[in-house]
């Protein structure tokens, strides 16, 4: 597996930094060490938040010393932000120790540790920090009838293939809605596929989770699609299914001028961490990663990232152990289907 595209975020390091070396001694005498973040492709949401946060990470020897409870990197760091071509690769490239971190949605973490390709192992993973957010887009015929998703009875709907994330959340949608895949007329497609299947009125419904504005769902909207809320009893119920993490919203005009607020629910995309990374330098990470003037800074660089909780109380993966209780809470870990909790 070959990058895309490699950058190192030291053209982000804040002005006020670059003041302070006449007022600070500067850090001497530490080796330079590298952290690698994969993420999604270049010009992507998660490449994005992926560089704001090598952003913040990066503190390379000569910088002033941290001083006064600011905004400040990990000592000695430059962190890289690494696209893949294919976000489906971050789980893998992180797992297999070519990259040490990575920023990848809690279905893919989730997948990748409780339904491993044939032949390969559970993943082991844990997770630095949830960084952001990203919201399930119910996605209908504009000139159906269709207002809720409980009406899906007998529609085509679009499931994803066998064994992919597309149908396990297309069942656990279904299933919140009191609907079983074979009360409805699945067709197995998904991404693409299904927006130009949805515009061509070749099927009814499609699902799709993804930041917003999401290329894709505005595909379907720009040829007619409407998005439909998900809330009530449907929502609590997701709400225990993962990988959902908590209610939201996709905001009015995300996707044209008409379109309303939409409420929905929202899915965490975490920061993970492979067996290549250091225990003591990921405990520099989350220490930085929970600091308040760290976040404030992150959110001033891109002030659209929604930073969550550094560690929700149920997630996708363990907490990493260095991680301890600098977060102030103990998460559960989403057990695999046959498992307890952990």
């Amino acid at each position: 597996m070959s990058p895309k595209y490699w950058i190192i975020p030291l053209m982000a390091v804040p002005l006020m930094a670059l003041v302070a070396l006449g007022r600070a001694p500067a850090d001497t005498g530490l080796a330079v060490r590298y952290l690698r973040i994969a993420a999604d492709p270049s010009g992507e949401r998660g490449f994005d938040v992926g560089a704001a946060l090598a952003s913040m990470l990066s503190r390379p020897p000569g910088m002033p010393a941290c001083i006064d409870g600011r905004a400040c990197g990990v000592p000695g760091l430059i962190a890289l932000t690494q696209s893949l071509p294919d976000r489906r690769d971050i789980v893998e490239a992180v797992v297999s120790g070519a990259v040490e971190t990575g920023l990848a949605p809690a279905d893919r973490i989730y997948a990748a540790r409780c339904f491993p390709a044939a032949g390969t192992r559970p993943a082991e993973l844990t997770i630095l920090g949830e960084i952001y957010s990203e919201a399930l887009h119910v996605l209908v015929r504009a000139e159906g009838n269709l207002s809720d998703p409980a009406q899906l009875k007998g529609r085509r709907v679009a499931i994803g293939v066998a064994g992919s994330d597309e149908r396990r959340l297309a069942e656990r949608i279904l299933s919140a809605y009191g609907l079983r895949r074979q009360q409805v007329r699945g067709v197995e497609i998904g991404g693409e596929a299904a927006a130009l299947a949805l515009a061509d009125g070749r099927i009814d419904a499609m699902f799709r989770i993804a930041a917003t504005p999401d290329p894709v769902a505005a595909m379907a909207v720009t040829a007619g699609a409407r998005l439909l809320p998900v809330t009530g009893d449907a929502a609590g119920r997701l709400s225990g299914l993962h990988p959902f993490g908590a209610p939201g919203s996709i905001p009015a005009g995300t996707y044209d001028g008409d379109q309303p607020e939409v409420a929905t629910m929202m899915q965490p995309v975490a920061w993970i961490a492979g067996p290549a990374l250091d225990p003591a330098l990921a405990a520099q990470l989350t220490a930085a990663l929970a600091s308040r003037a760290n976040r404030e800074a992150l959110h001033r660089q891109d002030p659209d990232m929604v930073l969550l909780r550094p560690a929700a109380f149920r997630m996708s993966a363990p907490l990493h152990p260095a991680a301890g209780t600098r977060y102030g809470v103990d998460p559960i870990a989403m057990a695999c289907p046959g498992q307890k909790p952990r």
